[in-house]
């Protein structure tokens, strides 16, 4: 791939009260070693001392001579996760839009690695994924992270092309989780690329999705975000120009994981043994003795039994991950 022929790419930074590891954040952003880059950045009204860490990082980064562009912005008042994300799209000129989180790390050959992908494979995707490390809060290693794509997405792991926000624009509910809906949007419009490099150390228990130890809050809330964008989804295929039987196709689709997540969340935060118990047989059958049925009857039993036995669960995951942090596996 010639100078001439590599697209612009917008590398995006979404911070919130994240002053502990923006800095960090920060550095690997600015650490990339791709051209023609552009760094945004967007704090969202952060509470913190996230927006001054910002703003001292970006005027040393400046002073740099192989600098690339940097847009900063701060939302006047909090806009929440999605609101955040497409105040960043709005300011971005790239072709395509790398995500990045204020918590976590990305390598420095992360927009190269995913700009040449791109272009390899003929600049069709809508959406690219790739690998990631997991790391502790305090940046312990904790093994490799989980496979990601557009059906099972993790957005700091991810790039869109610009025409997932120019087709779509905003949405009923700024505050969900952007992940989610972001990647339906994209798949609406085009293929997926997924790569296997591991490009990102991804923070466990900071996040807004993820904890270490607290499994049902975390599980609740990304059901919740993710009805929220299937039902969002629906309202948006009007938009995707697809033939009527792709429509047909991806109402069903919508409408089963719309169910199943709705079926999730009965059972994850039901006040009621009738109301747990209805959410777990319209989940239908899990395969025994796996950690998904595991899930199911943990969350069906009473709470401080069923959270015991999750606390349990979080126990044997982190000794596990941490094993294989510690083999580099």
């Amino acid at each position: 791939m010639s100078p001439n022929e590599r697209p612009l790419v917008s590398f995006c930074v979404k911070c919130c009260n994240q002053e502990r590891y923006v800095g960090e954040a920060l550095e690997g952003a600015f650490a990339q070693t791709y051209r023609p880059l552009e760094i945004v950045i967007s704090d969202d009204a952060s509470a913190d001392g996230s927006w001054e860490i910002i703003q001292a990082a970006v005027a040393d980064y400046r002073r740099r001579p192989d600098a690339a562009p940097v847009v900063l912005n701060r939302n006047a008042s909090n806009l929440g996760n999605l609101g955040n994300w497409l105040a960043i799209c709005s300011l971005a000129k790239g072709e395509l839009l790398v995500k990045a989180d204020g918590d976590d790390v990305s390598l420095p050959e992360r927009a190269a690695r995913i700009a040449e992908a791109w272009c390899a494979d003929g600049s069709r995707a809508t959406a690219v994924s790739h690998a990631g490390m997991l790391v502790g809060p305090r940046g312990q290693r904790m093994g490799p992270m989980w496979k990601v794509s557009a059906l099972a997405p993790a957005g700091t792991v991810m790039a869109f092309h610009r025409s997932v926000y120019d087709a779509f624009g905003g949405a009923e509910d700024m505050r969900m989780v952007d992940d989610e809906l972001f990647a339906l949007r994209a798949r609406m419009l085009g293929p997926e690329l997924v790569m296997s490099d591991r490009l990102v150390k991804y923070r466990l228990g900071t996040g807004v999705s993820n904890s270490l130890w607290r499994m049902r809050e975390p599980m609740c809330r990304s059901r919740r975000d993710l009805v929220k964008a299937y039902r969002q989804a629906r309202r948006d295929l009007e938009k995707a120009r697809m033939a009527e039987s792709e429509l047909s196709e991806w109402r069903s689709l919508l409408d089963a994981g719309e169910a199943r997540a709705e079926s999730e969340l009965m059972l994850f935060e039901g006040k009621t043994f009738a109301e747990r118990r209805g959410g777990y047989r319209r989940m239908g059958p899990a395969r025994p003795l796996s950690i998904w049925q595991f899930f199911k009857i943990a969350y069906l039993l009473p709470r401080p039994v069923g959270d015991c036995l999750l606390f349990a669960y979080a126990v044997v995951r982190y000794a596990m991950r941490r094993a294989k942090g510690a083999l580099g596996r």
